[in-house]
């Protein structure tokens, strides 16, 4: 329903293999999978992924509890700053007290993961947000 979902939206799943998906949350509504986000954990730092909510879920808020959600979850497993990259969706991250940064100055793990290499095409803009210790 995650991978559904996600290509619905028109997010990529080539990479999305059984153990990035550990590091996933989903939102539900009754038997319903409404919404997803997910972590690709690189040592101190991750990358955030695959924000999606459903196109009949929208304007719900939804969204905004998935990144608080994720953010939790990454600062429960030590993560010390997450990137990410998008091409449609900087304004609500912006919101979310994410900055935009230039996509060379994220850490060099980040940088070689296949979404921010390949998947994700080199007019996405980069944001990152880091937590307070």
């Amino acid at each position: 329903a995650l991978i559904h979902l996600l290509a619905a939206v028109r997010l990529s799943v080539q990479d999305l293999e059984s153990e990035k998906l550990e590091h996933f949350i989903v939102a539900r509504i009754a038997d319903a999978v409404v919404g997803t986000v997910g972590l690709e954990p690189v040592g101190e730092v991750a990358l955030l992924r695959s924000l999606a909510v459903a196109v009949n879920y929208r304007k719900q808020a939804i969204a905004s509890r998935l990144v608080a959600a994720i953010e939790k979850y990454a600062r429960s497993h030590g993560v010390e700053a997450l990137y990410l990259l998008t091409t449609d969706a900087a304004d609500f991250f912006l919101k979310q007290s994410y900055q935009q940064i230039d996509r060379e100055t994220a850490p060099a793990g980040v940088q070689a993961t296949e979404e921010f290499r390949t998947l994700c095409p080199a007019t996405a803009q980069c944001l990152c947000k880091r937590f307070q210790a």
